[in-house]
């Protein structure tokens, strides 16, 4: 299986002057796209990075992200994304265990708060980076093979730090070229990328276009979070392709833009489980097909989908059958198959599974395996953590993990790694975090216990502790805390008896301060509504009286009904009442 820049660039031969990327007003031909990429690998070779090296990432959404992302494969190297949203000390984490050799970003697109590199990282600014202009704009002569990784993904651990995913070409080319034939992609699709390219999902809305001839459209940064921009980027850019998690698909089926596209051939949904009324919502809202994805970060992205069916009589939406090349296996405790029908814990095989985590063989030797398949080859495996159910005709149900990890909001989760950090507090005796339904916005939100006196803990301080060390999907959106944990007949947590315990929830109190304005009363109003709290003041913080992503999202929604448009992004940056307020003018 060719890498996948070779794909990429054998396209570019074949339509060289047809649109590779779209991002706001800016096009860029396949041609050019190719050309710069080969400029930027060379400038890398030019730094002594090559075959088998890492090069970190920090960028905003746009053409040079994929100019860089391809010129680190042309190189021969792999990709490490890094998030510029993340705390600091995660980002430098990140670039320390990697050992990257250099951490590329784009000083034009970069907002003006974005931390800057460690001491001792290596920088280079696209946005200075004259010297690209005088590379070679022919492909560098540097042999990378299907074995070669292609990037590192860093993903939630139970340790207290995330760890890195070591994924290589065969497996996305060969996910690429399943995809390509599996739903006939053609230059005539046009794929809205909207997915962060620090999670796996980004990956075949980058490239799947660019190996068909097709167009990305590449989202403006932050619009992944706006439902309504989102809808409408649908229509105004013809859109035939759209993926989205299932928290954000329910609340973008609500928006009429969408439903007045007529561009749509396709819908993915993956991230979480998708819920069997919400495909039936989106059957009754598009008349186009809904394809149900499911793959953990240390497979190459998708290993079973599923197009769901609007005369399903199942009461599940099955995560499906395995791509090309990849096998699924349902086995019990001790590694023996299980017979159809019956529960098991999903291992994935095949051309799809990860080289392993970077720098830590112990888990990699605890969640990667080889077996002999029937036919007598070996094959490489992961143990996912997924339990399912195999279905006579093969298709696959799932039905919960066997260990501590969920999906908020699409977002994978380790609750033994904001556990660690929580229990570093003092005062803090154990900590325990569950995930529990949101009466806010729906779906799923985290809730942390903490067993101590909750007189001598301040929320919002709990807050601060986790927000600087963990994305923000993962502090908890609510704090609550007991004199001890309930504990099992073995002596182990009880998690499910959490939620039944006589807990003490902590508040942060709002300061009460008075609206001075009629929008503001009325957000004012809003607020105590979606955070189900008695009051607000116009100066408190909306996630630190327990509002989280998808509340916020919720919040906008009804604003916008009341006739005041919040954009997401003022929501996340401004916080406050006042603050939004007084920017609007």
């Amino acid at each position: 299986m060719a890498p996948v820049h070779h794909l990429i660039s054998r396209q570019a031969l074949l339509t060289p002057e047809a649109t590779a990327v779209t991002f706001k007003e800016e096009h860029l031909s396949y041609r050019l796209l190719d050309e710069r990429a080969n400029q930027f690998a060379h400038a890398l070779l030019g730094r002594g990075l090559g075959r088998g090296d890492l090069v970190a990432i920090q960028m905003e959404r746009g053409p040079a992200l994929l100019v860089a992302l391809l010129g680190v494969m042309k190189a021969g190297a792999a990709y490490v994304p890094v998030d510029p949203a993340s705390p600091a000390s995660r980002r430098d984490f990140v670039l320390g265990e990697s050992g990257a050799g250099l951490l590329v970003v784009d000083s034009t697109s970069a907002a003006p708060d974005t931390p800057a590199a460690p001491v001792g990282v290596p920088v280079l600014d696209l946005a200075r980076a004259e010297a690209l202009a005088h590379r070679p704009t022919s492909a560098p002569d540097v042999a990378v093979s299907a074995d070669d990784a292609v990037y590192v993904l860093y993903t939630s651990g139970t340790t207290g730090n995330p760890k890195g995913v070591v994924l290589e070409h065969g497996g996305i080319s060969n996910l690429l070229d399943w995809m390509a034939r599996a739903y006939s992609f053609t230059g005539a699709d046009r794929v809205l990328q909207k997915t962060p390219y620090t999670f796996d999902a980004s990956v075949w809305e980058l490239y799947l276009p660019l190996v068909t001839g097709g167009t990305v459209v590449l989202a403006e940064p932050g619009g992944h979070q706006d439902p309504q921009y989102l809808a409408q980027a649908v229509r105004d850019h013809d859109i035939t392709t759209l993926q989205l998690v299932p928290s954000m698909l329910r609340l973008v089926l609500d928006e009429p833009a969408l439903r007045a596209a007529r561009s749509l051939r396709h819908v993915f949904s993956g991230g979480e489980a998708l819920p069997r009324e919400l495909q039936e919502r989106c059957h009754a809202a598009l008349p186009v097909p809904l394809h149900n994805l499911y793959g953990p970060t240390e497979t190459s992205v998708q290993v079973l989908t599923w197009t769901c069916r609007p005369d399903e009589t199942r009461d599940f939406v099955p995560i499906g059958l395995p791509v090309d090349n990849v096998t699924a296996l349902v086995l019990d405790p001790a590694g023996a198959p299980v017979p159809t029908g019956q529960v098991g814990e999903l291992h994935i095989g095949g051309v799809a599974v990860a080289r392993g985590y970077l720098a830590n063989p112990e888990r990699t030797t605890e969640r990667f395996a080889t077996r002999q398949d029937e036919a007598g080859r070996t094959l490489r495996t992961y143990r996912t953590g997924d339990l399912v159910r195999q279905h006579p005709d093969g298709v696959f149900e799932f039905l919960g993990r066997v260990d501590d990890q969920i999906k908020i909001q699409g977002y994978r989760v380790e609750l033994g790694e904001i556990e660690t950090h929580l229990r570093g507090l003092p005062g803090v005796r154990d900590a325990a975090v569950v995930a529990e339904p949101n009466p806010l916005a729906g779906g799923d939100r985290l809730a942390a216990y903490l067993a101590a006196d909750p007189a001598g803990l301040d929320v919002r301080e709990l807050r601060e502790h986790l927000a600087a060390r963990l994305p923000a999907y993962m502090v908890p959106a609510v704090f609550r805390t007991l004199p001890s944990f309930p504990l099992s007949a073995h002596g182990k947590l009880d998690r499910a008896a959490l939620a039944r315990a006589s807990a003490v929830e902590l508040t942060a109190g709002p300061t009460g301060r008075a609206a001075r304005n009629e929008t503001e009363q009325r957000l004012l109003e809003l607020w105590a509504e979606v955070l189900a709290v008695p009051s607000v003041g116009v100066d408190d913080d909306f996630f630190e009286l327990g509002g989280n992503s998808m509340a916020g999202l919720l919040m906008i929604a009804k604003a916008k009904k009341l006739g005041i448009v919040i954009k997401p992004t003022e929501l996340f940056r401004l916080r406050r009442i006042d603050a939004i307020v007084s920017a609007r003018g």
